[in-house]
């Protein structure tokens, strides 16, 4: 057997338990821990350095953001008799749903919160000047109506629609309220603003309705593909550890809970961000494989130079491509939220579209196990090229 067909055959066996025995690794389910038990065991054949680390996260982030939209019901409501304060309450609320949205746990931390879990492995530098984080969620995603793919190039746009109706309600609480103040009225805002309320409120009734048509997945490409790849990583540092690069490999749990995992990590060892780099590796089984330079759904997030530069001097060596994501956010919306230095590696189609995002075609027989290979080997190539550039 080749050493590429060996290399194949240990990606697909990690993949056939994640992707294959286990139905979905939905988030906060036993499966979900059966899943980082696995790959606890899988770490420690390269590091003793493995830890779980526990924490809690709400069940649903669709519930979450859609109660904000409800909330601007109640502001419509107030600005019937209190339009200034109405005005004021609707910044407020417009803020925290930005906040919430940008990874900062505001009203969310009064949700329910159930278990979840990373995996964390460690692979220690003898001079360590710089750490760097290679991440992979490991929970699986749902398939829902809002997940179709006819409707996912269409949510950046959706998304917009619905901040705009929100800067309209409240800019008409603040005309209403001018109004009063100098004695004009106008008769019509009060119908705009309720248009608009309508407008959300059918927003949110959407996102309650998806949450409850959710089908769980395999998530073969995403993300069994990016833990696959960190696995193989592993096993390199196991024998050829960087000199003055701390790594971690982190497989981040809730993930489809925005991304809990994630940011329970920053927000818990509060890694320094001037000597700390964060590499993500999601959906890298499927399309052509890329780095982003840019992401973000909601404004473009610049990835790191450095991480750039290092992936421009070894992309020709793995076919890797440069490209930038504005459909869906990835797990690097967080550390870029926070002013972390990330670059994600992901798969795109020809569209520049994540294939088979969060939809029940995303199955082992779409993955191609040479390509998470490539992902895994152009993260080492990238990582020792980080290093001595600096």
């Amino acid at each position: 057997m080749s050493e590429h067909t060996e290399d194949s055959e240990q990606i697909r066996k990690d993949m056939l338990f994640l992707a294959g025995k286990l139905a979905h690794r939905g988030a906060q389910t036993d499966e979900e821990r059966e899943a980082a038990h696995f790959l606890q065991r899988r770490f420690r054949e390269y590091t003793p350095n493995v830890e779980i680390d526990d924490f809690s996260a709400i069940e649903n982030y669709l519930y979450l953001f859609a109660s904000y939209l409800t909330e601007f019901l109640v502001v419509a409501v107030l600005a019937v008799w209190f339009p200034a304060f109405a005005t004021v309450y609707g910044i407020g609320v417009f803020l925290v749903y930005w906040a919430e949205f940008m990874g900062w746990r505001i009203f969310s931390r009064f949700m329910p919160q159930y278990d979840s879990q990373n995996v964390i492995a460690q692979f220690m530098a003898p001079r360590p000047k710089r750490l760097v984080i290679v991440t992979a969620h490991y929970d699986s995603g749902c398939a829902s109506p809002l997940s179709h793919p006819n409707i996912v190039p269409w949510l950046r746009r959706l998304h917009y629609f619905l901040l705009l109706c929100m800067a309209v309600i409240v800019a008409t609480c603040a005309t209403d309220a001018l109004g009063r103040y100098t004695g004009f009225s106008y008769p019509f805002i009060a119908h705009i603003r309720w248009t608009f309320v309508g407008l959300l409120l059918s927003g949110a009734l959407f996102m309650f309705y998806a949450s409850l048509h959710g089908e769980d997945i395999r998530g073969a490409n995403r993300n069994a593909s990016g833990v696959a790849a960190m696995l193989r990583m592993a096993a390199h540092f196991q024998d050829n550890p960087l000199e003055e690069t701390d790594v971690w490999l982190v497989a981040a749990g809730s993930h489809e809970s925005w991304m809990s995992g994630l940011q329970h990590l920053l927000r818990t060892q509060k890694p320094d961000k001037h000597a700390t780099y964060i590499l993500n590796l999601e959906g890298v089984g499927v399309g052509q494989l890329s780095y982003l330079t840019a992401e973000g759904m909601m404004h473009l997030n610049t990835a790191d130079k450095d991480l750039c530069h290092a992936a421009s001097q070894v992309q020709q060596q793995f076919d890797v491509h440069p490209a930038f994501l504005r459909a869906v956010p990835t797990a690097a919306h967080i550390p870029h939220a926070h002013g972390y230095k990330t670059l994600t590696i992901t798969g795109l189609d020809e569209n520049q579209m994540p294939p088979h995002w969060n939809w029940v075609t995303d199955s082992i027989s779409t993955v191609d196990e040479a390509m998470v290979v490539r992902a895994a080997d152009f993260s080492v190539a990238l990582l020792t090229q980080l290093e001595d550039s600096q």
